[in-house]
């Protein structure tokens, strides 16, 4: 049996804005993973108001799971927001172009399947969402 404990989980984390617990990472880590391959398991961990880019991910089904805080996702082609918060499990589907932003300490616990940098950013997407991106 494999085992990550939940010490070395938040030390991993007191530094960092995304760690990975599990996968075929290219990647240096800043904990011990566990090795797999068609898989990924990871922490985000957004101690300031952070937005990501606009991207869509080319294979993967991307899973995630509210820990703390709260999330805000724009789906572009539903062009609608969803605001998820602890507790909330959401699914990004392959091919599917989002911006997604976070409060000041949220976690989000994702998983990726079948795992691997698949991730295409789409600036062209940001221009008319500017402010979206700028303010919560």
């Amino acid at each position: 049996m494999k085992v990550i404990k939940n010490e070395d989980i938040n030390t991993a984390l007191i530094n960092e804005k995304r760690i990975y617990l599990s996968g075929n990472l290219k990647e240096v880590n800043k904990i011990e993973h566990i090795q797999t391959d068609g898989y990924e398991m990871g922490i985000s961990n957004y101690d300031k108001f952070t937005c990501e880019r606009a991207h869509y991910h080319l294979y993967n089904f991307e899973f995630n799971y509210v820990l703390e805080g709260t999330v805000k996702v724009y789906i572009f082609s539903e062009k609608k927001e969803y605001i998820l918060k602890n507790g909330d499990l959401f699914l990004i589907e392959p091919n599917m172009v989002y911006i997604s932003k976070a409060i000041a300490n949220t976690k989000v616990l994702f998983t990726k399947n079948p795992g691997g940098n698949d991730k295409v950013l789409t600036p062209e997407y940001e221009e008319n969402i500017k402010d979206w991106m700028a303010n919560w």
